[in-house]
């Protein structure tokens, strides 16, 4: 049992060096393992934006509506382009409408490019669902596609359900 004076908590140890956690790290201070007790990491993945609203965005409030999609370089720049003509009023209706169109095809192009960036949540997940598809064809590919996920993907849940297959396969064969 843990001795401890009367303010300070009681700590489990490290699962692998036993070193115990009294400043309550989300990993251990010794061997770096990750602690139980600690909240999993948090992938910090943007939440995604609508086409839609981008588009509309961009068509009320021409570049500013760019800053929806965080293309604020853009839409300053749009705005120093068209100042002058705001400015002195001429060509004023044609820049605006000229330019919120613009905008539009912008955020709209934006928003599909952030799209298709890599994802690795959603990579990993298709690619446990590959894995699990090769464990009745093949075992050992199955288990060498556990494995390039544990090595792809360390201390996740990708890698962890990976790691989990990876010994289940091993104890059916």
């Amino acid at each position: 049992m843990n001795t401890t004076n009367e303010n300070e908590e009681v700590t489990e140890p490290c699962s692998y060096c036993g070193r115990h956690n009294p400043d309550r790290l989300p990993e251990c201070s010794g061997c770096g393992t990750r602690f139980e007790h600690s909240a999993p990491p948090v992938e910090s993945e943007p939440k995604r934006k609508s086409k839609a609203i981008a588009v509309c965005l961009a068509l009320l409030f021409g570049p500013l509506g760019l800053l929806y999609v965080r293309a604020s370089t853009m839409a300053f720049t749009m705005i120093v382009i068209t100042a002058p003509f705001m400015l002195t009023r001429t060509g004023g209706l044609w820049i605006m409408i000229g330019i919120r169109i613009i905008a539009a095809v912008w955020a709209y192009f934006t928003v599909v490019e952030h799209d298709e960036t890599p994802n690795s949540g959603r990579d990993a997940k298709r690619l446990l669902n590959e894995a699990a598809r090769l464990e009745n064809v093949d075992r050992a590919k199955a288990i060498a596609a556990y494995e390039e996920i544990a090595r792809l993907y360390p201390n996740t849940a990708a890698s962890k359900e990976a790691k989990g297959n990876i010994e289940s396969l091993a104890r059916q064969a």
